[in-house]
């Protein structure tokens, strides 16, 4: 019998000539496991180091400001840590109030005369020197705080002598250089600006004692 009627065989799933087309690969069987599932004949790949969920810790961590001291270490609350201020103000100061001395002995022949234009001028003619002692003022209580700070006894002679010691707040190591600096200038240009003294009275009340500038260098003072 004639095909008449019937569509061609190609049209019916078949290019005349060439064999069925094999089934889509994975179409319709088991897929493959999936992303981040041990394969065939594998075993399951370790943990990445370090890794934890989010807000837990890895092993062996301790946030920051939450790790506990080890035994017998106590921190310098906030009367001793003026007294050893006190004791670095006089070390920084004496030396610059004789610079001054010496500028205002040179002075005196003008402010004793009573000539209030002779007195105007002395000061006009010294006001350079005025201002390069108060940079110099400046610089010398940089250096000398961050550069006793971060030595190997950890603190300034006024620290020292009450047996104190600037570290780390994370892991009690010695501070750098760097963070010492962080921390000197915190303490003049932020603590130093919080109004009736609070950011100093902090390290008389906080949990381990720390002035605000302790907080933002993250630092305490501790007794050797």
């Amino acid at each position: 019998m004639s095909n008449q009627g019937q569509p061609p065989s190609w049209q019916q799933g078949q290019q005349p000539g060439y064999p069925p087309a094999p089934p889509h690969p994975g179409y319709g069987q088991p897929q493959q496991p999936g992303y981040g599932q041990p394969q065939q004949g594998y075993p399951a790949a370790p943990p990445h180091p370090g890794y934890a969920p989010p807000g837990y810790a890895p092993p062996g961590y301790a946030p920051p400001g939450y790790a506990a001291p080890p035994a017998g270490i106590t921190f310098g609350g906030f009367w001793i840590r003026v007294v050893a201020y006190i004791i670095d103000g006089f070390v920084i100061g004496i030396p610059i109030w004789i610079v001054f001395g010496i500028v205002f002995a040179s002075m005196s022949g003008a402010l004793t005369s009573g000539d209030e234009q002779a007195v105007a001028d002395a000061f006009g003619a010294n006001a350079g020197i005025f201002i390069a002692i108060y940079l110099l003022a400046f610089v010398a209580a940089w250096l000398y705080e961050a550069m006793m700070n971060s030595s190997a006894a950890g603190g300034t002679l006024g620290k020292r002598a009450l047996g104190l010691r600037v570290v780390r707040g994370t892991d009690g190591s010695r501070i750098s250089f760097g963070r010492a600096t962080g921390r000197f200038f915190a303490k003049l240009f932020i603590t130093g600006l919080v109004p009736f003294g609070i950011g100093y009275m902090m390290a008389g009340f906080t949990e381990r004692k720390r002035a605000l500038h302790d907080m933002i260098a993250d630092t305490v003072v501790i007794k050797k």
